[in-house]
């Protein structure tokens, strides 16, 4: 059994940045789309997915490993996916279309700091990893 150095803090957030860069991708759509007759806004959801993968905070449960070939419990990320829908409780305009570029500038926005802010914590883990290793060297 090999031993995953990544915590699964680190496979999290690698899956949280992937949603977040599919949001943006969505959200590029909806600007794009902003004058397509009949075009729906799009929407992706996929924090409650990752809540959902994470035990409640009374529920977690503390466990000592007795044995030093007891690997700690990784959460398993592969299953985690995001739900991408039509953006619910939006007007239509006259011509079929949902989309209001300036809800959709916000929200790129708002995904940007999101995301630049999960990549901070990404290289900070990392650079503590090389940390690590370069002090057991």
């Amino acid at each position: 059994m090999a031993f995953n150095i990544f915590s699964p803090t680190i496979s999290m957030l690698e899956k949280v940045l992937d949603f977040r860069s599919l949001r943006h991708t969505i959200t590029a759509a909806n600007i794009a789309n902003a004058d397509t007759p009949h075009y729906k806004s799009m929407h992706i959801n996929f924090e409650d997915e990752l809540a959902r993968a994470l035990p409640p905070d009374g529920m977690r449960l503390k466990v000592a490993a007795t044995n030093e070939n007891h690997f700690p419990r990784q959460m398993d990320t592969s299953k985690l996916s995001a739900v991408i829908g039509v953006e619910p409780g939006v007007s239509e305009r006259a011509d079929g279309n949902t989309v209001d570029v300036d809800r959709e500038v916000v929200k790129m926005s708002k995904n940007q700091l999101m995301y630049s802010a999960v990549s901070q914590v990404v290289g900070r883990k990392l650079k503590g990893l090389m940390s690590a290793i370069k002090e057991v060297t």
